[in-house]
């Protein structure tokens, strides 16, 4: 007997554009069926490129069609709303991150999902690539030894024109900034693979301070453009009081990415490129050398036969050439599809809305230690 197609619908017509929809189409027995944009040429461009029957120009009018899963990618303050509308109406969700603006939203909508019979995930997609879940089998097994720190450095091009248009990314209360953007992934991932994050310890960084609106008018920008966090793991962890170090811009010259965890034995790293390497603390030499390159050696994970052929589909789709997230969020969706197919509330190793509102916990906390200079408790 044949099953019928999962049906999906995407509010948002940016990232579920190039990573979203890319993803899902390339899945067995998925059907791309609505999408919803207030931008008519955005709108048409996305039903077109992935035949799509149904385009709304109000999200509304998109949760009444017959649909298994919604996949909101809008701007952050507008996720409660439409999280909300999504179960409400029997449907399950995907919320984009961060899941919230603050704590409150985040709470409501933590509440929703519990009392709610479906999915509701944040989509949180490294925690599905390959690399990572080798790191996070390294660091839970002991091979790295004992974890010291972890340390990650996020460097972007995407807002160093001071011409960029003004937009809700400059809003701070509408959830914009580097903070929410990239902070909220880097949190995340660092709770997934070691823990309760207890304290934080930042300083948000705005360069820009001005950006010209539509017309060319200066329009003053109140989110960060990069930030450096320092945080410590609680009790629960894996590495009570041990460090966590973030430095994040968005205004370099240059994209790269590193996430590190160090331990008593090796150093593990995931880089952007989506690799894993190790570097065995013995190799060092001593470690006075600035000249001696590291010994870098690569980490194969280890995938299951259809994970393997997930990958080549990959490989050769539009999805290559976005990087890690993107191959994340296919793996993430290959994880969504099984589980909706089975009846599941909850997806093993997913970000759900109880951890959406931990992350909001600590980037309020974040916020707050940025105002005041200081050390601040997650609460």
């Amino acid at each position: 007997m044949t099953k019928s197609p999962l049906r999906i619908g995407f509010i948002g017509s940016g990232w579920a554009r190039i990573t979203q929809a890319p993803a899902f189409a390339i899945l067995d027995g998925v059907e791309l069926v609505a999408i919803s944009s207030p931008t008519e040429r955005r709108r048409e461009k996305f039903r077109n490129l992935f035949a799509v029957p149904q385009a709304f120009e109000r999200w509304q009018d998109l949760m009444k069609s017959d649909l298994d899963l919604v996949c909101v990618s809008s701007p952050p303050d507008l996720h409660r709303e439409m999280a909300m509308s999504a179960m409400a109406s029997g449907k399950s969700v995907l919320c984009e991150k961060p899941m919230a603006v603050t704590v409150d939203e985040a709470c409501e909508m933590a509440a929703e999902a519990r009392a709610f019979g479906g999915l509701a995930l944040v989509d949180h997609e490294l925690r599905f690539h390959p690399a990572v879940r080798r790191m996070k089998l390294m660091i839970e097994s002991g091979e790295i030894g004992m974890l010291y720190e972890i340390r990650a450095v996020v460097t972007l091009a995407s807002r160093n024109r001071p011409d960029l248009r003004y937009s809700w990314w400059c809003e701070e209360s509408r959830g914009g900034g580097a903070l929410g953007a990239i902070g909220s992934h880097l949190i995340d991932l660092a709770r997934f693979l070691v823990g309760e994050v207890s304290e934080v310890s930042c300083d948000l960084l705005r360069c820009i301070p001005v950006r010209p609106d539509h017309d060319g008018t200066p329009r003053k920008v109140s989110s960060d453009d990069g930030f450096s966090l320092r945080m410590k793991f609680g009790a629960s962890s894996l590495a009570f009081g041990g460090p966590c170090c973030c430095n994040v811009t968005t205004l370099s010259g240059y994209t790269s990415f590193a996430f590190e965890a160090v331990g008593s034995l090796k150093t593990v790293r995931f880089d952007g490129a989506g690799n894993l390497w190790e570097v065995h603390n013995e190799d060092a030499g001593g470690g006075r050398s600035l000249i001696d390159p590291p010994k870098w050696r690569p980490v194969e994970p280890v995938l299951p036969w259809e994970e393997l052929v997930l990958r080549e589909k990959i490989r050769q789709s539009p999805l290559a050439v976005h990087g890690i997230f993107a191959t994340g969020f296919a793996f993430f969706a290959h994880r969504i599809v099984g589980a909706l197919r089975s009846g599941q509330r909850e997806l093993s190793d997913a970000a759900s809305f109880e951890d959406g509102l931990a992350v909001q916990k600590v980037l309020r906390a974040c916020r707050k230690s940025s105002a005041e200079k200081r050390w601040t408790t997650v609460v």
